[in-house]
């Protein structure tokens, strides 16, 4: 009877570690690296202007949480509570901060805020006698004309009076980068917003579209960080909210 060799037998090949495909993959997914910085990425709970823009109606800079985003936010900071983080960062505008806060309160910790954090500096509104508070446009372009060229190539550059995708990137990652160098190998709660966890997946995807997912509202996506390597572990996890209405 034949016998298979064990090609880890083999001088010529030298032995993995352990199973050679969890090898391989070990270390471009973060797997097991106590220096990797867990990061918990929590778009706040539905605002009040999330509420208004179901119904057609403009937002404002900084609203609070509506009654259904401050019972998301409660189910966040049960859900983060029970992984016990070790910190928890956040957007200083209030729907962000006390999103985060639920997590910090059940933990004892204090909310650490980063401007950088902030939302996309959406375009300005019109004054005086504009309808609506409508979004100021160049001379002869109408909103079809826009929302086709942003259809075509979804960037925020596209987004007459927008802050532009490169300098909102380079705010995020920096406040990202500060996050991961303050917390080595942490569990790390970051309640922001949904264009800033879209720009930082993209970001780590390498992609140039601002917008490679829908973010729910209290939902979290979990990223792993450690040295200039990023792996992406979760996406929009809702299991927190079963029964509540999504946002």
């Amino acid at each position: 009877m034949t016998t298979m060799r064990d090609p880890d037998a083999n001088p010529n090949t030298g032995p993995a570690p352990i199973d050679p495909m969890a090898y391989y993959f070990q270390d471009i997914l973060l797997l097991n690296n106590p220096k990797a910085v867990r990061l918990y990425l929590v778009r706040h709970g539905e605002s009040e202007s999330n509420a208004a823009r179901a119904t057609g109606e403009p937002s404002t800079y900084d609203p609070p949480l509506t009654e259904m985003g401050r019972k998301q936010a409660e189910r966040v900071g049960e859900r983060l509570a029970r992984e016990k983080v070790d910190a928890v960062y956040a957007s200083p505008l209030q729907r962000a901060y006390n999103t985060g806060n639920e997590v910090a309160k059940r933990l004892g910790l204090e909310v650490r805020v980063i401007d950088d954090l902030q939302e996309i500096n959406e375009p300005l509104r019109k004054s005086g006698d504009a309808p609506d508070g409508a979004i100021a446009l160049p001379p002869g372009v109408t909103h079809d004309d826009i929302k086709r060229k942003f259809e075509a190539d979804p960037v925020w550059d596209n987004i007459p009076g927008s802050e532009k995708s490169g300098p909102f990137r380079k705010r995020i990652v920096r406040a990202f980068d500060q996050v991961i160098e303050e917390c080595p190998g942490q569990k790390v709660a970051v309640a922001c917003h949904g264009g800033v966890i879209q720009a930082y997946v993209a970001h780590v995807l390498g992609v140039r579209t601002d917008f490679p997912i829908y973010t729910f509202n209290a939902s979290i996506t979990s990223i792993r960080a450690a040295g200039d390597r990023r792996a992406i572990w979760r996406v929009n996890d809702l299991a927190h909210l079963d029964g509540l209405r999504m946002t």
